[in-house]
């Protein structure tokens, strides 16, 4: 069942309260609402500066809103068999005849209904206020910008939207937030001893990690991955990023360099091993004692 609390939603944030007690809500105007009451077995007028409809919310059961074939969302154009009157789906709606009767009967009615049929997004404790419709709401929950990711450190079992995982960081872990600008070359001084390093972007407060690893005794690897929940790794990120790191004070000849995308990642099992996917290898000698002396570009694509 689809759970809401039942209440009148007016166009400029007004809000008709619940029954109580068995007496009729009455409806409750924000400043510059104009409401004249006619009294018992008067008129009532209401005016409003915003035209735009209004809304409600409701409860139901899930059931009416599934394709009753495939029993996933239905999404229009919907469709009713004559025989038996089955609600199916565009998909479904050809194979129908082979089991009941052919579903040529469009219901323009209910493909109203489920094109204005909205749930909050499940994500909503972790900072999400978006309502989105029933069909699409797999896909939102896809995408959405507050779908939690976890904290990488050992043993911590935080899980938050990526800017809350910025304050836990910060918070929780003394861990510093370096703020970096796409398209510009910055560097970076990294110990060692640190697994994972956070980096975000100032133009969309997207959220880095810097990892590194021991490549057995001779290297050290290091790479960048992007926080977020979707997790589409390289293939459908946005970003595409340089590395190199070269010693202090030597020509360009004593230097690694690495340009990939950037693989994403919801940090479900911690930080990624930096050996996997596409990496940066730096040998011992160009190494600094126990910092790496890194140069990181990162792009738009």
């Amino acid at each position: 069942m689809i759970s809401a609390q039942a209440n009148t939603r007016l166009p400029n944030g007004a809000r008709a309260a619940p029954h109580q007690d068995g007496e009729r809500g009455r409806l409750k105007p924000e400043e510059g609402d104009v409401m004249q009451d006619g009294g018992e077995g008067g008129s009532a007028v209401m005016a409003v500066e915003d035209t735009a409809e209004l809304q409600i919310d409701v409860r139901m059961d899930v059931d009416a809103l599934l394709c009753q074939a495939c029993l996933l969302p239905l999404k229009p154009p919907i469709f009713k068999c004559d025989a038996a009157g089955h609600i199916l789906c565009s998909y479904c709606r050809g194979g129908h005849g082979q089991t009941c009767s052919r579903a040529d009967t469009h219901c323009g009615e209910l493909d109203a209904v489920v094109s204005a049929a909205k749930i909050l997004c499940p994500y909503g404790k972790f900072g999400c206020e978006r309502y989105v419709v029933f069909h699409g709401a797999a896909e939102h929950q896809r995408t959405c910008p507050c779908a939690p990711c976890s904290c990488p450190e050992p043993g911590c079992a935080f899980q938050g939207s990526p800017p809350a995982l910025l304050d836990h960081f910060a918070a929780g872990h003394s861990r510093p937030v370096i703020a970096v600008r796409y398209g510009r070359s910055w560097s970076l001084s990294l110990p060692l001893s640190q697994r994972w390093h956070v980096i975000v972007g100032q133009e969309d407060r997207s959220v880095f990690l810097v990892c590194l690893g021991a490549l057995g005794a001779a290297a050290t690897a290091v790479s960048l991955v992007h926080v977020r929940a979707d997790g589409g790794g390289a293939a459908a990120t946005k970003f595409w990023c340089k590395l190199s790191v070269e010693r202090p004070g030597d020509d360009k000849d004593r230097r690694v360099l690495m340009a990939s995308r950037v693989s994403s990642s919801a940090l479900t099992g911690g930080a990624p091993a930096p050996d996997q996917g596409m990496f940066l290898a730096v040998p011992q000698e160009l190494l600094s004692g126990d910092m790496v002396a890194l140069r990181i570009r990162i792009d738009q694509l």
